[in-house]
């Protein structure tokens, strides 16, 4: 990422209120079930840290990494707020070295990178979770997104198709369009 992009993101968060809402996502909150809430999680590209703070209500030793150092700070407060502790870092994903297994449980909502799928694979420790959402193709009938920042059909399936696959769906509501996932990664992988 550049510095252009994270000044975009430092003025999107730079508002008093928050942008998506303090709630988890639909998707994480709805499959709460499966969070065991023992070890750590990590939430990619965090931005105010809602999924974050819900992993660490649930239990989990939570790093929030983000680009932008306004929404983390707004991730901190939303914890705080909430009575938990959040770790947060600045991170620029296009430096950041992933550590090999190294997490219980990965958040990744409303961001695509192709390039860190296998990092963020890697990073999953046997037996650990990825949740996973972010626009497909037919967002683009509703956004100027460019074409890069969004899956084609099945995406997540054929990049994550080695995990043990727990749910996944594919949406179009009418204004958005997305995939979502929930996978298992292997003992053996």
């Amino acid at each position: 990422m550049s510095l252009k992009d994270k000044e975009k993101w430092d003025c999107k968060y730079g508002v008093p209120e928050y942008i998506a809402s303090k709630e988890p996502a639909e998707w994480l909150k709805g499959h709460a079930s499966l969070l065991s809430g023992k070890g750590s999680a990590l939430d990619i590209a965090s931005g105010e840290g809602r999924n974050a703070v819900f992993a660490a209500e649930r239990g989990y030793q939570t790093l929030a990494i983000d680009i932008s150092v306004a929404g983390l700070k707004k991730a901190h407060a939303l914890a705080e707020e909430k009575g938990v502790d959040i770790k947060t870092r600045v991170v620029d994903l296009d430096d950041w070295k992933f550590e090999q297994n190294a997490f219980d449980l990965i958040l990744c909502f409303n961001f695509l990178d192709r390039r860190i799928f296998p990092a963020i694979k890697n990073t999953l420790k046997p037996r650990g979770l990825i949740f996973y959402e972010t626009f497909t193709i037919d967002y683009l009938k509703y956004s100027n997104f460019k074409r890069e920042w969004v899956l084609e059909h099945n995406e997540l399936l054929d990049v994550f198709g080695e995990f043990r696959i727990l749910g996944y769906r594919e949406m179009d509501t009418g204004n958005k369009a997305f995939a979502s996932l929930i996978a298992l990664k292997q003992n053996d992988l």
